[in-house]
């Protein structure tokens, strides 16, 4: 079976999983924070776990725990976890594994096999490299920001121009006059839908 085709038949089951770093100011100079998110490729709803400037062993088994509550209050089934080799996963992988989730490791440079997290991962970078972020706090913030624009607002070419959540997105054939914009961050992340009748 090619990967493509793992990928297509189990992509209701299957979850990816990466971290991506960021620069952030803090009152003893610039500091990298790593973040961490999750997305289920059957639906592209994405889960940002966190962020930390040290993503040592607690922390990651931290998270796997809440991937698991996660998962279990989602109703979305996770058999199969994608990620890198990146040893920071290891403390996560002997929780995930306990959990009876396989993990699975992409090769080295080939980010195309976890494209999905990739993608979501340049849709971050999108907004975050416009902004100055002040603080772990601020970061947390903007990334949730973006999860939510993502999982409410956000269609999807892959699912249609689908919402992962669901979201009643309007019809391209609304009048101007018809359509409202939501935006939040400045500007960065906006919405359109159309207006609700009076």
């Amino acid at each position: 079976m090619s990967w493509k085709e793992f990928i297509q038949s189990h992509m209701d089951v299957t979850w990816a999983a990466d971290l991506f770093t960021e620069e952030v100011w803090t009152l003893s100079g610039l500091v990298t924070c790593y973040v961490l998110f999750f997305i289920h490729l059957g639906t592209r709803r994405v889960w940002v776990a966190g962020c930390t400037p040290h993503p040592d062993a607690a922390w990651m088994r931290q998270q796997a725990r809440n991937f698991s509550i996660v998962i279990h209050e989602s109703e979305r089934a996770c058999r199969y976890l994608i990620h890198d080799n990146d040893t920071v996963f290891r403390p996560f992988d002997a929780v995930a594994k306990a959990a009876e989730i396989k993990i699975v490791k992409t090769p080295p440079w080939t980010p195309l096999c976890n494209a999905f997290a990739e993608r979501h991962v340049r849709e971050c970078r999108e907004t975050l490299d416009r902004m100055i972020l002040i603080g772990e706090g601020h970061l947390h913030h903007v990334v949730k920001k973006i999860e939510s624009h993502h999982n409410a607002q956000r269609p999807h070419q892959g699912l249609d121009n689908g919402i992962p959540m669901g979201f009643d997105y309007p019809p391209a054939a609304a009048e101007p006059d018809d359509v409202c914009r939501e935006s939040s961050l400045g500007g960065l992340l906006n919405h359109y839908h159309a207006a609700k009748a009076a």
